[in-house]
């Protein structure tokens, strides 16, 4: 998933490479992911050990997190920490699927001892980072955003949470690289728009689900795209029991805007991690 790929695709799945079982104070490790060519995936084709997301087909593309020990000690939800997503293209290190067997190990580096430097570097397409910030449901201040840029450092845009009068529907706006508001994201409403609406009985992974569908910031009306859902979106999936109850770990299907530019598509994955972060994380440490 190179940049000239990104301009073809329509849709990807965003899926969490690192189990969070019992990683907290010392022991919380980075939180990395994997990038699927794909729409959906199958809970029940899971291995024993859950779903290994290295093990699936179509994995074009990496995301590794760096934060320091600090941060990730003192600061465990990503919503708070001062942390960056390195997004790569290409297969994912081999070594990045053994890390789990190590969930007790201090990781005192600011990302996983089992990458080497020359796989940090290699192949970055993005970066999505942010600094010290305020959990959503603290106050409406410092509130948690990702800041994207390429490899050179130029701007390609910005996610950020929204806090408004409807405090218990999560929703965030996403900026363009001329940081120009462009898109809203936010789940669809019931009870007067009091409360996010599920959706229930779909296939494989969106059986049980939270669609954040992309709207019009102005209209507020949902964006079209190019996929089997017609919606863009950005959806949670339903990872299985092993993986919901046991290893945390989190997966979302994004299906781009049919006129997303490339720039645009590379801020929505950050804004797929900023929804991980700022909310699911943030109720995984609650927990």
């Amino acid at each position: 998933m190179t940049m000239d790929r990104f301009g073809d695709l329509d849709e990807l799945v965003l899926a969490q490479s690192t189990q969070m079982c019992l990683r907290h104070g010392c022991c919380r490790a980075s939180i990395n992911w994997v990038l699927l060519d794909s729409s959906n995936f199958d809970p029940r084709a899971q291995n024993v050990g859950g779903m290994n997301p290295f093990d699936l087909p179509s994995v074009g593309g990496w995301i590794h997190e760096e934060s320091k020990f600090f941060q990730r000690c003192f600061f465990s939800c990503p919503g708070f920490r001062e942390t960056r997503f390195v997004h790569h293209a290409g297969l994912p290190p081999q070594s990045l699927g053994s890390e789990d067997r190590h969930f007790c190990r201090v990781q005192l580096s600011s990302t996983s001892s089992f990458l080497k430097n020359e796989q940090l570097t290699h192949d970055i397409v993005a970066v999505h980072e942010k600094k010290n910030t305020c959990g959503v449901g603290l106050c409406c201040c410092y509130l948690p955003y990702l800041r994207t840029t390429n490899n050179d450092g130029r701007y390609l845009g910005e996610t950020r949470y929204v806090c408004d009068e409807c405090i218990f529907v999560p929703k965030f706006m996403v900026f363009d690289q001329n940081k120009n508001p462009k898109y809203l994201l936010r789940p669809d409403t019931c009870i007067m728009g009091l409360c996010v609406m599920p959706r229930f009985g779909g296939q494989g992974g969106k059986c049980c689900r939270l669609p954040f569908l992309l709207r019009d910031p102005k209209t507020l009306r949902p964006l079209l795209s190019n996929t089997d859902e017609e919606k863009a979106q950005v959806t949670e999936l339903w990872t299985g029991v092993v993986n919901e109850l046991c290893f945390k770990r989190h997966a979302y299907h994004i299906a781009f805007p049919s006129d997303a530019t490339v720039e645009e598509k590379l801020t929505l994955i950050g804004s797929s991690i900023l929804v991980d972060v700022a909310i699911f994380e943030q109720d995984n440490d609650k927990n």
